[in-house]
């Protein structure tokens, strides 16, 4: 801890948009993929590490600016569901918050101090934060501009930090956290000296980058540290491995390898706004959902010893209002409040299709509780469990016959075909760098 973050701290210092459900079809038509619940890695010299707790939470999109409460969206609730989310993760323990990414939503001043306000009283209320850039961050504000905004929240405790991108490593509690700026911002902001020519606006790690990466992951072997790795854009996914695809980090093939090359057993990310769990080749991959979208979740990690154990948790905003005394009837029943959001947008989505697809109301109104119960399954992490349940509901049929043409079409039926049971926790072993 640098010791101007000590002294700032003994001072006092919502479904996702339809404009985004597009690439969420996409990363689960990838599907999470079957993990084993434990990996070979051998653990000995992390068996003593004391229990530590991590929150993480990605794509805050904090817009001071778009707080219309008449809109009826969670988004609109942006100010007080990060609040929420920085109380909720200190209720629970947490001993540290990972934010990767898409921090406000577009790179506005005003916006990177809004939030670095919240985050200043989270630390003074013990709650340690370390963030990471994602694509909407940054322009007008420029990389410099965004490590000042952001130097008591990572960048000023750094062990070390890449030159030439906003990657920067730091350890503590045993455990080396190396946070990877994934770039795929406008190419006006990158304004670090040294730092490559770009042609275009798409994900990237340079040679650099990847050079300097690897000499921290070389040290945290030589130190017998364990390394989580985060990032905003995604890894794993099939459609972060498709060129071209706009979700494809240039290099990060060669960044994988790498990670399995020095055993580092855990990378974080958010970027596609949904809940994902991969597993490939001993690396497992965690996808945050988005903050202002349902079920307005976030990540747990429990270390102890050598293993780690993955919970998603959705945000109490509920007693958080009662805690805080706010007088706004949606926050003090938010999950109620979200719920039937839930259900009005199944209706919605039924009741359009079925303009093309013409389908009896007694059929309309079985369709919409499929929907409601798949989409509910899904977040809860209990689809694969509730699979032969979900197929044989009355509303099965008619859904797919109305849907016929559209994305929900194939995307649904993808969906219940490969869900995963990891998605609501699972445990694997972190093991030891240096096995």
């Amino acid at each position: 801890m640098t010791e101007r973050r000590r002294r700032r701290k003994q001072s006092g210092r919502r479904l996702c948009g339809t404009v985004l459900l597009l690439c969420v079809f996409l990363q689960m038509l990838a599907g999470p993929v079957p993990a084993r619940a434990e990996s070979e890695a051998d653990g000995t010299e992390n068996a003593e590490r004391s229990p530590l707790r991590i929150a993480v939470a990605s794509d805050l999109h904090l817009d001071p600016d778009n707080t219309d409460k008449s809109q009826g969206t969670e988004v609109v609730y942006n100010m007080e569901l990060v609040d929420a989310l920085l109380w909720d993760a200190k209720q629970q323990g947490a001993e540290m918050i990972l934010l990767t990414g898409d921090l406000v939503n577009g790179g506005k001043p005003q916006r990177h101090e809004a939030l670095a306000e919240k985050l200043r009283k989270a630390e003074r209320e013990g709650l340690p934060v370390y963030v990471l850039p994602g694509n909407h961050d940054l322009a007008p504000v420029g990389q410099t501009e965004f490590a000042s905004y952001y130097e008591d929240f990572g960048y000023a405790e750094a062990c070390s930090r890449d030159p030439v991108s906003l990657s920067y490593c730091v350890i503590r509690d045993g455990l080396m956290l190396l946070m990877m700026d994934t770039a795929g911002y406008s190419l006006g902001a990158i304004d670090l000296p040294g730092a490559a020519a770009r042609g275009s606006n798409e994900p990237f790690f340079s040679e650099q980058t990847l050079q300097w990466a690897e000499g921290c992951l070389r040290d945290a072997r030589e130190k017998g540290l364990p390394v989580l790795a985060a990032g905003h854009y995604n890894l794993l996914p099939e459609i972060s491995r498709q060129p071209g695809s706009g979700y494809c980090i240039e290099n990060g093939d060669r960044f994988t390898e790498l990670l399995r090359a020095y055993h580092v057993p855990l990378y974080l990310s958010g970027h596609m706004h949904t809940r994902g769990v991969y597993q490939e080749e001993g690396l497992t991959e965690i996808l945050t959902e988005y903050l202002l979208g349902y079920p307005t979740g976030y990540s747990l990690l429990d270390l102890s010893g050598s293993t780690l154990r993955y919970t998603p948790r959705r945000v109490d905003v509920d007693a958080w209002a009662s805690a805080t005394g706010q007088d706004d009837a949606v926050l003090k029943n938010f999950t109620d409040w979200q719920q039937e959001g839930l259900y009005n947008y199944s209706v919605s989505n039924i009741s359009y299709m079925s303009e093309r697809n013409p389908i009896t109301e007694e059929e309309k109104n079985n369709a919409v509780g499929f929907f409601y119960t798949v989409m509910n399954a899904f977040w809860s992490g209990t689809l694969s469990e509730q699979r032969a349940r979900i197929e044989a509901m009355p509303g099965y049929e008619p859904f797919f016959r109305c849907a016929e043409g559209y994305a929900y079409g194939w995307w649904l039926k993808e969906l219940i075909r490969t869900a995963s049971p990891l998605l609501k926790g699972f445990t694997l072993e972190i093991g030891n760098p240096a096995a």
